[in-house]
Protein backbone atom coordinates (compact mmCIF):
# COMPACT_ATOMS: atom_id res chain seq x y z
CA UNK A 1 0.00 0.00 0.00
CA UNK A 2 1.78 3.35 -1.05
CA UNK A 3 1.37 6.22 0.45
CA UNK A 4 -1.41 8.51 -0.71
CA UNK A 5 -2.02 11.98 0.67
CA UNK A 6 -5.23 11.62 2.08
CA UNK A 7 -7.54 15.30 2.43
CA UNK A 8 -6.91 15.38 6.26
CA UNK A 9 -2.88 15.56 6.50
CA UNK A 10 -1.67 15.21 10.52
CA UNK A 11 1.57 15.82 12.46
CA UNK A 12 3.51 12.34 12.20
CA UNK A 13 4.18 11.60 15.85
CA UNK A 14 6.47 8.64 15.00
CA UNK A 15 8.20 10.13 11.88
CA UNK A 16 12.01 9.42 13.14
CA UNK A 17 10.86 5.51 13.78
CA UNK A 18 9.63 4.83 10.17
CA UNK A 19 10.42 6.14 6.84
CA UNK A 20 7.53 4.45 4.61
CA UNK A 21 7.90 6.31 0.98
CA UNK A 22 6.30 9.60 0.22
CA UNK A 23 4.77 10.24 3.64
CA UNK A 24 4.12 14.46 3.78
CA UNK A 25 3.71 15.99 7.02
CA UNK A 26 2.11 19.34 7.76
CA UNK A 27 2.08 21.14 11.43
CA UNK A 28 -0.53 23.33 9.62
CA UNK A 29 -2.76 20.44 10.07
CA UNK A 30 -6.25 22.56 11.19
CA UNK A 31 -5.99 24.76 8.34
CA UNK A 32 -6.54 20.96 6.12
CA UNK A 33 -9.62 20.51 8.65
CA UNK A 34 -11.46 23.50 9.80
CA UNK A 35 -12.98 22.64 13.20
CA UNK A 36 -16.37 23.66 11.80
CA UNK A 37 -16.69 20.47 9.88
CA UNK A 38 -19.00 18.22 10.84
CA UNK A 39 -20.44 15.02 9.50
CA UNK A 40 -24.10 15.05 7.07
CA UNK A 41 -26.21 13.52 9.78
CA UNK A 42 -26.58 10.33 7.90
CA UNK A 43 -22.84 9.60 8.28
CA UNK A 44 -23.02 9.75 11.21
CA UNK A 45 -25.94 7.26 11.87
CA UNK A 46 -23.54 4.74 10.07
CA UNK A 47 -20.40 5.22 11.99
CA UNK A 48 -22.39 5.13 15.11
CA UNK A 49 -23.87 1.55 14.09
CA UNK A 50 -20.54 0.18 14.63
CA UNK A 51 -17.38 1.70 13.51
CA UNK A 52 -16.67 4.23 16.44
CA UNK A 53 -17.42 1.75 18.76
CA UNK A 54 -14.84 -0.93 17.13
CA UNK A 55 -12.18 1.27 17.94
CA UNK A 56 -9.15 -1.50 16.93
CA UNK A 57 -9.49 -3.55 14.11
CA UNK A 58 -6.99 -5.74 11.75
CA UNK A 59 -5.38 -4.94 8.15
CA UNK A 60 -4.21 -7.39 6.35
CA UNK A 61 -2.10 -7.27 2.68
CA UNK A 62 -2.15 -10.32 1.56
CA UNK A 63 -1.74 -11.37 -2.28
CA UNK A 64 0.65 -13.00 -4.85
CA UNK A 65 3.42 -11.37 -3.80
CA UNK A 66 3.41 -12.44 -0.31
CA UNK A 67 5.40 -15.55 -1.42
CA UNK A 68 8.41 -13.38 -2.86
CA UNK A 69 8.21 -11.42 0.61
CA UNK A 70 10.29 -8.57 -1.17
CA UNK A 71 12.57 -10.66 -3.61
CA UNK A 72 12.10 -11.65 -7.33
CA UNK A 73 14.44 -14.21 -9.22
CA UNK A 74 17.76 -12.33 -7.01
CA UNK A 75 16.53 -9.18 -7.06
CA UNK A 76 15.78 -7.37 -3.88
CA UNK A 77 12.72 -4.56 -4.12
CA UNK A 78 14.61 -1.13 -2.85
CA UNK A 79 11.52 0.21 -1.52
CA UNK A 80 9.66 -0.24 1.88
CA UNK A 81 6.50 -2.07 0.73
CA UNK A 82 6.80 -5.53 -0.56
CA UNK A 83 3.46 -5.41 -1.75
CA UNK A 84 4.38 -2.93 -4.58
CA UNK A 85 7.56 -5.43 -5.61
CA UNK A 86 5.89 -5.85 -9.36
CA UNK A 87 6.62 -1.86 -9.92
CA UNK A 88 9.55 -1.26 -8.09
CA UNK A 89 11.50 -4.44 -10.19
CA UNK A 90 9.53 -3.41 -13.33
CA UNK A 91 8.06 -7.32 -13.78
CA UNK A 92 6.03 -7.50 -16.91
CA UNK A 93 1.89 -8.59 -16.12
CA UNK A 94 2.55 -11.63 -18.59
CA UNK A 95 5.81 -12.56 -16.80
CA UNK A 96 3.86 -11.87 -13.28
CA UNK A 97 0.82 -13.71 -14.03
CA UNK A 98 3.24 -16.63 -14.85
CA UNK A 99 5.62 -16.77 -12.13
CA UNK A 100 4.13 -15.29 -9.18
CA UNK A 101 0.32 -15.56 -9.01
CA UNK A 102 0.67 -18.55 -11.13
CA UNK A 103 2.30 -20.38 -8.61
CA UNK A 104 0.24 -18.66 -5.83
CA UNK A 105 -0.58 -21.31 -2.95
CA UNK A 106 -1.24 -20.55 0.26
CA UNK A 107 -2.09 -23.90 1.39
CA UNK A 108 -2.18 -22.99 5.31
CA UNK A 109 -4.12 -20.49 5.18
CA UNK A 110 -6.99 -20.95 7.39
CA UNK A 111 -9.89 -18.16 8.35
CA UNK A 112 -10.52 -19.52 11.55
CA UNK A 113 -6.70 -19.41 13.11
CA UNK A 114 -6.47 -15.78 11.85
CA UNK A 115 -9.94 -14.80 12.96
CA UNK A 116 -9.61 -16.23 16.60
CA UNK A 117 -5.93 -14.45 16.62
CA UNK A 118 -7.24 -11.12 15.81
CA UNK A 119 -10.39 -12.08 18.25
CA UNK A 120 -7.66 -12.63 21.23
CA UNK A 121 -5.37 -9.82 20.41
CA UNK A 122 -9.18 -7.72 20.94
CA UNK A 123 -9.53 -6.32 17.61
CA UNK A 124 -12.95 -5.90 16.62
CA UNK A 125 -13.01 -5.89 12.62
CA UNK A 126 -11.05 -6.88 9.92
CA UNK A 127 -9.90 -5.82 6.84
CA UNK A 128 -8.01 -7.19 3.81
CA UNK A 129 -7.04 -6.86 0.64
CA UNK A 130 -9.17 -8.09 -1.82
CA UNK A 131 -7.78 -6.74 -4.91
CA UNK A 132 -4.46 -4.75 -4.62
CA UNK A 133 -2.73 -2.61 -7.05
CA UNK A 134 -0.86 -5.89 -8.74
CA UNK A 135 -4.83 -6.13 -10.03
CA UNK A 136 -5.42 -9.67 -8.68
CA UNK A 137 -8.70 -10.51 -6.61
CA UNK A 138 -8.77 -13.16 -3.92
CA UNK A 139 -12.56 -13.99 -4.32
CA UNK A 140 -14.38 -15.31 -7.78
CA UNK A 141 -14.69 -12.66 -10.21
CA UNK A 142 -17.05 -12.97 -13.41
CA UNK A 143 -15.74 -9.68 -14.66
CA UNK A 144 -12.15 -11.22 -14.52
CA UNK A 145 -10.09 -14.02 -14.84
CA UNK A 146 -7.45 -12.67 -12.60
CA UNK A 147 -8.56 -14.04 -9.29
CA UNK A 148 -7.54 -16.72 -6.77
CA UNK A 149 -9.71 -18.98 -8.29
CA UNK A 150 -8.94 -18.89 -12.44
CA UNK A 151 -5.57 -17.53 -12.41
CA UNK A 152 -3.90 -19.39 -9.31
CA UNK A 153 -3.17 -23.24 -8.66
CA UNK A 154 -5.35 -22.47 -4.87
CA UNK A 155 -9.20 -22.63 -6.56
CA UNK A 156 -10.15 -21.40 -2.91
CA UNK A 157 -12.16 -17.56 -2.47
CA UNK A 158 -10.34 -16.67 0.32
CA UNK A 159 -12.42 -13.39 1.13
CA UNK A 160 -15.47 -15.72 1.20
CA UNK A 161 -13.73 -17.54 3.93
CA UNK A 162 -12.71 -14.99 5.96
CA UNK A 163 -16.23 -13.15 5.46
CA UNK A 164 -17.56 -16.43 6.97
CA UNK A 165 -15.32 -17.01 9.50
CA UNK A 166 -15.35 -13.07 11.05
CA UNK A 167 -19.09 -13.17 10.92
CA UNK A 168 -19.11 -16.20 12.91
CA UNK A 169 -17.07 -14.91 15.64
CA UNK A 170 -18.64 -11.86 16.13
CA UNK A 171 -16.30 -9.43 14.22
CA UNK A 172 -17.14 -6.95 11.07
CA UNK A 173 -15.82 -7.68 7.95
CA UNK A 174 -14.10 -5.18 5.37
CA UNK A 175 -12.39 -5.27 2.14
CA UNK A 176 -9.72 -3.02 0.30
CA UNK A 177 -10.04 -2.60 -2.94
CA UNK A 178 -7.86 -0.52 -5.01
CA UNK A 179 -9.60 1.67 -7.45
CA UNK A 180 -7.96 3.80 -9.48
CA UNK A 181 -5.00 1.50 -9.53
CA UNK A 182 -4.74 -1.94 -11.06
CA UNK A 183 -1.42 -2.82 -12.84
CA UNK A 184 -3.10 -5.60 -14.25
CA UNK A 185 -5.14 -2.98 -16.61
CA UNK A 186 -2.88 -0.59 -19.16
CA UNK A 187 -5.96 1.85 -18.70
CA UNK A 188 -5.60 2.68 -15.26
CA UNK A 189 -3.75 5.15 -13.31
CA UNK A 190 -1.02 2.92 -12.55
CA UNK A 191 0.97 4.42 -15.02
CA UNK A 192 1.47 8.32 -15.11
CA UNK A 193 4.48 7.81 -13.14
CA UNK A 194 7.01 8.13 -17.08
CA UNK A 195 8.40 4.88 -18.53
CA UNK A 196 6.30 2.48 -15.89
CA UNK A 197 3.34 1.64 -18.58
CA UNK A 198 6.27 0.45 -21.07
CA UNK A 199 8.59 -1.61 -18.50
CA UNK A 200 4.94 -3.42 -17.23
CA UNK A 201 3.60 -3.87 -20.91
CA UNK A 202 6.44 -3.64 -23.42
CA UNK A 203 4.24 -4.66 -26.16
CA UNK A 204 1.83 -1.19 -26.28
CA UNK A 205 3.09 1.26 -28.65
CA UNK A 206 4.45 4.22 -27.65
CA UNK A 207 1.61 6.26 -28.29
CA UNK A 208 -0.72 4.41 -26.29
CA UNK A 209 -3.05 6.42 -24.02
CA UNK A 210 -4.86 5.14 -20.97
CA UNK A 211 -8.35 5.26 -21.01
CA UNK A 212 -9.47 5.25 -16.94
CA UNK A 213 -13.33 5.59 -17.17
CA UNK A 214 -13.06 2.21 -19.70
CA UNK A 215 -11.13 0.48 -16.93
CA UNK A 216 -13.15 1.40 -13.93
CA UNK A 217 -16.59 1.20 -15.86
CA UNK A 218 -15.04 -3.00 -17.12
CA UNK A 219 -13.41 -3.62 -14.17
CA UNK A 220 -13.34 -1.97 -11.00
CA UNK A 221 -17.12 -0.91 -10.79
CA UNK A 222 -18.28 -3.80 -11.42
CA UNK A 223 -15.79 -5.96 -9.14
CA UNK A 224 -17.22 -3.76 -6.44
CA UNK A 225 -20.66 -4.61 -7.32
CA UNK A 226 -19.27 -8.18 -7.25
CA UNK A 227 -17.92 -7.46 -3.92
CA UNK A 228 -21.09 -6.42 -2.45
CA UNK A 229 -23.17 -8.40 -4.23
CA UNK A 230 -21.98 -12.08 -2.92
CA UNK A 231 -20.48 -11.06 0.42
CA UNK A 232 -21.50 -9.83 3.85
CA UNK A 233 -19.16 -6.30 3.74
CA UNK A 234 -19.14 -3.95 6.19
CA UNK A 235 -16.73 -1.65 5.59
CA UNK A 236 -14.84 -0.75 2.44
CA UNK A 237 -11.29 0.26 2.44
CA UNK A 238 -10.68 2.73 -0.83
CA UNK A 239 -7.02 3.37 -1.91
CA UNK A 240 -4.85 5.77 -4.14
CA UNK A 241 -7.21 7.89 -5.13
CA UNK A 242 -5.47 8.87 -8.18
CA UNK A 243 -7.08 11.03 -11.01
CA UNK A 244 -10.16 9.96 -9.22
CA UNK A 245 -12.64 13.17 -9.43
CA UNK A 246 -15.68 13.72 -7.75
CA UNK A 247 -17.79 12.39 -10.46
CA UNK A 248 -15.89 9.39 -10.77
CA UNK A 249 -15.75 8.86 -7.22
CA UNK A 250 -19.53 9.34 -6.49
CA UNK A 251 -20.22 6.31 -8.99
CA UNK A 252 -18.49 4.28 -6.29
CA UNK A 253 -20.45 5.52 -3.64
CA UNK A 254 -23.73 5.24 -5.13
CA UNK A 255 -22.99 1.75 -5.99
CA UNK A 256 -22.18 1.13 -2.30
CA UNK A 257 -25.41 2.78 -1.13
CA UNK A 258 -27.67 1.09 -3.44
CA UNK A 259 -26.33 -2.51 -2.22
CA UNK A 260 -25.54 -2.16 1.15
CA UNK A 261 -26.76 1.29 3.01
CA UNK A 262 -24.86 0.78 6.20
CA UNK A 263 -21.38 -0.20 4.52
CA UNK A 264 -18.62 2.18 6.06
CA UNK A 265 -16.88 4.01 2.82
CA UNK A 266 -13.31 5.63 3.74
CA UNK A 267 -11.56 8.92 2.39
CA UNK A 268 -9.03 7.26 -0.08
CA UNK A 269 -12.03 6.56 -2.21
CA UNK A 270 -11.53 10.52 -2.94
CA UNK A 271 -9.18 12.81 -1.79
CA UNK A 272 -7.14 16.10 -2.63
CA UNK A 273 -3.80 15.03 -3.14
CA UNK A 274 -2.87 18.39 -3.36
CA UNK A 275 -4.61 19.25 -0.06
CA UNK A 276 -2.71 22.76 1.59
CA UNK A 277 -3.37 25.73 3.27
CA UNK A 278 -4.80 27.13 -0.01
CA UNK A 279 -7.33 24.11 -0.18
CA UNK A 280 -8.60 22.86 2.65
CA UNK A 281 -11.37 20.76 3.22
CA UNK A 282 -14.60 21.23 2.54
CA UNK A 283 -18.33 20.35 3.57
CA UNK A 284 -19.19 19.22 -0.22
CA UNK A 285 -16.50 16.22 0.64
CA UNK A 286 -17.98 14.91 3.19
CA UNK A 287 -21.11 12.97 1.07
CA UNK A 288 -18.69 10.94 -0.98
CA UNK A 289 -17.08 9.15 2.19
CA UNK A 290 -18.03 8.56 5.95
CA UNK A 291 -14.61 8.77 7.79
CA UNK A 292 -10.99 9.73 7.50
CA UNK A 293 -8.52 7.31 6.49
CA UNK A 294 -4.88 8.65 7.64
CA UNK A 295 -1.44 9.01 5.55
CA UNK A 296 -0.07 5.48 6.50
CA UNK A 297 1.30 5.05 9.65
CA UNK A 298 0.47 8.44 10.99
CA UNK A 299 -1.41 8.69 14.68
CA UNK A 300 -3.35 11.95 15.20
CA UNK A 301 -2.20 14.29 17.75
CA UNK A 302 -5.22 15.34 19.41
CA UNK A 303 -9.37 14.85 18.28
CA UNK A 304 -9.93 16.32 15.33
CA UNK A 305 -13.76 17.31 14.04
CA UNK A 306 -14.26 14.97 12.15
CA UNK A 307 -13.95 10.30 12.75
CA UNK A 308 -10.50 9.27 11.47
CA UNK A 309 -8.73 6.22 11.59
CA UNK A 310 -4.83 5.45 11.43
CA UNK A 311 -4.07 2.73 9.21
CA UNK A 312 -0.68 1.29 11.07
CA UNK A 313 1.54 -2.06 10.39
CA UNK A 314 3.61 -4.02 12.93
CA UNK A 315 6.38 -3.76 10.04
CA UNK A 316 7.77 -0.99 8.02
CA UNK A 317 5.97 -3.02 5.09
CA UNK A 318 2.42 -3.78 4.76
CA UNK A 319 3.29 -6.65 2.39
CA UNK A 320 5.37 -9.44 3.65
CA UNK A 321 9.05 -8.94 3.83
CA UNK A 322 11.96 -11.15 4.40
CA UNK A 323 14.48 -9.39 2.41
CA UNK A 324 15.67 -5.93 1.81
CA UNK A 325 15.57 -3.30 4.41
CA UNK A 326 12.56 -3.55 6.92
CA UNK A 327 11.92 -3.45 10.68
CA UNK A 328 9.51 -4.26 13.27
CA UNK A 329 7.64 -1.98 15.84
CA UNK A 330 8.42 -2.75 19.22
CA UNK A 331 5.44 -3.59 21.44
CA UNK A 332 5.35 -0.67 23.33
CA UNK A 333 5.67 1.17 20.27
CA UNK A 334 2.11 -0.84 18.97
CA UNK A 335 0.64 -0.16 22.77
CA UNK A 336 1.45 3.34 22.77
CA UNK A 337 0.41 4.38 18.61
CA UNK A 338 -2.73 2.45 19.99
CA UNK A 339 -3.44 4.48 22.84
CA UNK A 340 -2.37 7.40 21.53
CA UNK A 341 -5.24 6.73 18.28
CA UNK A 342 -8.01 5.94 20.70
CA UNK A 343 -7.36 8.80 23.02
CA UNK A 344 -8.08 10.86 20.14
CA UNK A 345 -11.22 9.38 19.05
CA UNK A 346 -10.01 7.93 16.45
CA UNK A 347 -9.95 3.85 15.24
CA UNK A 348 -6.76 2.38 14.79
CA UNK A 349 -6.11 -0.59 12.07
CA UNK A 350 -3.26 -2.45 12.70
CA UNK A 351 -1.94 -4.35 9.28
CA UNK A 352 0.07 -7.36 9.15
CA UNK A 353 1.38 -8.87 5.70
CA UNK A 354 1.16 -12.96 6.36
CA UNK A 355 3.21 -14.99 4.78
CA UNK A 356 3.31 -16.75 1.21
CA UNK A 357 1.92 -20.07 2.83
CA UNK A 358 -1.14 -18.30 4.36
CA UNK A 359 0.48 -18.47 7.87
CA UNK A 360 0.67 -14.77 9.65
CA UNK A 361 3.90 -13.70 10.44
CA UNK A 362 5.48 -15.34 13.32
CA UNK A 363 7.11 -11.89 14.55
CA UNK A 364 3.22 -10.22 13.74
CA UNK A 365 1.63 -13.47 16.02
CA UNK A 366 4.09 -12.04 18.91
CA UNK A 367 3.25 -8.75 19.27
CA UNK A 368 -0.50 -9.14 18.62
CA UNK A 369 0.12 -11.69 21.59
CA UNK A 370 1.39 -8.85 23.85
CA UNK A 371 -1.34 -6.49 22.69
CA UNK A 372 -4.10 -8.97 23.80
CA UNK A 373 -2.58 -9.20 27.17
CA UNK A 374 -2.63 -5.78 27.47
CA UNK A 375 -6.28 -5.16 26.40
CA UNK A 376 -6.82 -7.88 28.34
CA UNK A 377 -6.47 -5.96 31.63
CA UNK A 378 -6.92 -2.08 30.13
CA UNK A 379 -9.73 -2.98 27.76
CA UNK A 380 -12.02 -0.91 29.62
CA UNK A 381 -9.80 2.42 28.87
CA UNK A 382 -9.69 1.72 25.28
CA UNK A 383 -13.81 0.28 24.17
CA UNK A 384 -16.94 2.14 25.00
CA UNK A 385 -14.50 5.54 25.52
CA UNK A 386 -14.80 9.21 24.65
CA UNK A 387 -11.26 11.24 23.62
CA UNK A 388 -9.19 12.87 26.08
CA UNK A 389 -11.06 15.57 27.84
CA UNK A 390 -7.93 16.99 29.17
CA UNK A 391 -6.68 20.65 28.11
CA UNK A 392 -3.60 19.33 26.19
CA UNK A 393 -2.41 16.23 26.04
CA UNK A 394 -0.20 15.11 29.06
CA UNK A 395 3.60 14.42 28.85
CA UNK A 396 3.64 11.82 30.59
CA UNK A 397 0.76 9.90 28.16
CA UNK A 398 -2.85 10.13 27.74
CA UNK A 399 -6.54 10.00 28.70
CA UNK A 400 -9.52 8.87 27.76
CA UNK A 401 -13.08 9.14 29.63
CA UNK A 402 -16.03 6.60 29.49
CA UNK A 403 -19.51 7.62 27.39
CA UNK A 404 -20.87 8.32 31.00
CA UNK A 405 -18.32 11.00 31.98
CA UNK A 406 -17.84 9.81 35.34
CA UNK A 407 -14.39 7.83 34.64
CA UNK A 408 -11.16 9.21 33.91
CA UNK A 409 -8.48 7.12 32.53
CA UNK A 410 -5.07 8.14 33.14
CA UNK A 411 -2.25 6.06 30.38
CA UNK A 412 0.81 7.15 32.03
CA UNK A 413 3.67 5.56 30.09
CA UNK A 414 6.26 7.81 31.35
CA UNK A 415 6.53 6.74 34.95
CA UNK A 416 7.23 9.93 37.55
CA UNK A 417 10.66 9.67 39.08
CA UNK A 418 9.42 11.28 42.14
CA UNK A 419 6.22 9.06 42.40
CA UNK A 420 4.03 11.62 42.24
CA UNK A 421 1.79 12.28 39.24
CA UNK A 422 0.35 15.44 38.84
CA UNK A 423 -2.86 16.07 36.30
CA UNK A 424 -3.85 19.11 35.27
CA UNK A 425 -7.41 20.08 33.72
CA UNK A 426 -9.91 18.54 35.98
CA UNK A 427 -12.45 20.52 36.65
CA UNK A 428 -14.96 18.34 38.77
CA UNK A 429 -13.96 16.86 41.84
CA UNK A 430 -12.21 12.93 41.69
CA UNK A 431 -13.76 10.29 44.32
CA UNK A 432 -10.96 7.76 44.09
CA UNK A 433 -7.73 6.40 42.13
CA UNK A 434 -6.99 2.96 41.43
CA UNK A 435 -5.12 0.91 39.21
CA UNK A 436 -7.22 -1.17 36.34
CA UNK A 437 -4.94 -3.80 35.52
CA UNK A 438 -5.40 -6.89 37.97
CA UNK A 439 -1.94 -7.57 38.90
CA UNK A 440 -2.08 -4.39 40.91
CA UNK A 441 -5.80 -5.05 42.70
CA UNK A 442 -4.05 -4.63 46.15
CA UNK A 443 -2.47 -1.43 45.50
CA UNK A 444 -4.00 2.13 46.78
CA UNK A 445 -3.55 4.92 45.27
CA UNK A 446 -3.66 7.81 47.64
CA UNK A 447 -5.32 11.39 45.60
CA UNK A 448 -5.81 15.15 46.61
CA UNK A 449 -7.17 17.94 44.49
CA UNK A 450 -6.13 21.90 44.55
CA UNK A 451 -9.06 23.50 42.09
CA UNK A 452 -8.86 21.67 38.87
CA UNK A 453 -5.22 19.53 39.28
CA UNK A 454 -4.93 16.05 40.97
CA UNK A 455 -1.73 15.02 42.51
CA UNK A 456 -1.51 10.71 42.85
CA UNK A 457 1.14 9.38 44.69
CA UNK A 458 2.25 6.20 42.91
CA UNK A 459 4.70 3.41 43.83
CA UNK A 460 8.10 3.58 42.63
CA UNK A 461 7.77 1.56 39.93
CA UNK A 462 5.22 1.14 36.89
CA UNK A 463 2.46 -1.65 37.01
CA UNK A 464 2.95 -2.06 33.59
CA UNK A 465 6.21 -1.37 31.80
CA UNK A 466 4.47 -0.42 28.56
CA UNK A 467 1.15 2.07 29.71
CA UNK A 468 -0.12 1.18 33.16
CA UNK A 469 -3.39 2.60 33.35
CA UNK A 470 -5.01 4.57 36.54
CA UNK A 471 -9.27 4.81 36.83
CA UNK A 472 -9.87 7.82 38.17
CA UNK A 473 -13.85 7.72 39.67
CA UNK A 474 -15.58 11.36 39.41
CA UNK A 475 -18.18 12.43 41.56
CA UNK A 476 -19.84 14.22 38.71
CA UNK A 477 -19.63 14.20 34.78
CA UNK A 478 -16.50 15.41 33.75
CA UNK A 479 -17.67 18.39 30.95
CA UNK A 480 -16.75 17.95 27.72
CA UNK A 481 -17.19 20.82 24.93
Amino acid sequence: MKIILSSLLVVLICASALHARGIRTDKDFATLMPDTLKHPPETEARLNKWFRGSKFGAFIHFGAYSQLAGKYKGRVSPKNYAEWVQMDLEIPYEEYRKEVVGQFNPTEFDAEEWVKLFKATGMRHVVITSKHHDGFALFDSLCSDYDVMDASPFKRDIIKELSEACHKHGLKFGVYYSQAKDWSDPDSSSFTRKGTLKSIYPELPETYKPDMDAYLERKALPQIEELLTNYQIDLIWFDTPREMTRARALRFTETVRRLNPDCVINSRLYTMAGASKKHPITPDMLDVFDYFSLGDKEVPPKKLPLTTESPDSVSSSYGYKAHGEHHYHTLQELIHRLVHTTCSGGSYLLNCGPMGNGKIDPKAVELFSGIGDWISDNHESIYDTEANPLPAKPQWGDASLSKDGRTLYLHVMQWPTNGTLRVDGVPVKAASARFLSPKAADQTISLSQDGSSLVLDLPAQAIDAHDTVIKVVLESPFPVQ
